[in-house]
């Protein structure tokens, strides 16, 4: 958790709240960041990637648990849970409320369970059932492999300790640290979220639906997701060198260093985008009875004629 900036109190601001300059509010999730966290493969609590471990979520669901499931909420390292089992007022004590409007007063349950997934296999934009119009996306897991339950978290404090005895530093290169570092940023983050859109998100279905992206329903964002997908080594550097946003500026690199590889999620959004996007139509030709003399020198710098060398004319 070094990594992470502080509030006002000192505590860690987890990667998946909503921040300011001013204000963090650690009751409120933001969807836009919870884009960047599905698109970059990242970690709801420390904005850290995965490596080939589960991914973790709270699940509410009694008795034998599916090995698929669907969340509101992005997945998290085991150590994140352990640790957010410490330290969240809600997640700490049976008697924890709820604060936040929408559900103020809701008791937690008196056993919380976590679950941990083989692998994010998709992320969806779905409307929700209680308020019309609203769009949030959810995580799709898939290969339930573990789990671990508490009422208090002494109970879970030997596991917790198991899990920082085991913990490494994950490697990081440079483009993805860039992002991080913008992500971890005290602010609404959403640069980062452009930057997600444009590695791909842009082409997942309704996702500008979802809250808080009302501000990115322009077609820049699309039309520079086109180029990430189906452009040249060279004109995704290009981009990326004169992009004046930072997080435009990492993101071309982080898409050349995947090659390919990408999360899964974002794997399936690149997918139906290829149907979508259209390589840009070539420079006509130049040469006879185009824009260049027949018997001018030939544009290809043979030194012959544009009529004996190149009479169909050179692609420039």
């Amino acid at each position: 958790m070094t990594h992470l900036k502080v509030d006002r109190r000192g505590y860690p601001v987890i990667a998946t709240v909503d921040r300011s300059p001013k204000e963090v509010d650690f009751g409120a999730i933001s969807e836009r960041r919870k884009l960047a966290l599905a698109a970059f493969d990242w970690c709801a609590v420390c904005g850290m990637p995965f490596a080939d471990e589960l991914r973790w979520q709270m699940v509410l669901q009694h008795g034998p648990l599916p090995s698929s499931a669907i969340s509101g909420e992005a997945p998290v390292h085991e150590v994140c849970a352990l640790y957010a089992a410490q330290v969240c007022p809600y997640l700490f004590s049976p008697r924890s409320r709820l604060g936040d409007e929408g559900r103020k007063g809701t008791v937690r349950d008196p056993v919380v369970r976590f679950a941990g997934f083989e692998s994010t296999s998709a992320v969806h934009a779905f409307e929700s059932q209680l308020q019309p119009g609203i769009y949030t996306l959810h995580f799709e897991h898939r290969g339930q492999a573990d789990e671990f339950s508490y009422r208090t978290p002494d109970e879970i404090r030997g596991r917790f300790a198991d899990a920082l005895e085991r913990e490494k530093d994950l490697p990081v290169t440079d483009p993805e640290g860039e992002l991080i570092r913008l992500f971890n940023r005290l602010d609404e983050g959403g640069e980062v979220a452009g930057a997600a859109l444009a590695a791909g998100a842009a082409f997942a279905k309704d996702i500008f639906k979802v809250q808080g992206f009302g501000p990115y329903r322009d077609k820049s964002y699309p039309v520079v997701a086109g180029l990430l997908l189906k452009g040249t080594e060279q004109e995704i550097r290009d981009f990326s060198s004169d992009a004046r946003d930072e997080a435009f500026s990492a993101v071309g690199p982080w898409v050349l260093e995947r090659d390919g590889q990408f999360p899964a999620p974002l794997q399936r959004w690149r997918a139906r985008g290829q149907s979508m996007v259209r390589r840009p139509t070539p420079s006509p030709p130049q040469g006879p009875g185009r824009n260049v003399a027949k018997n001018a020198p030939c544009p290809c710098g043979s030194g012959r004629k544009a009529r004996r060398c190149h009479p169909s004319g050179v692609a420039s």
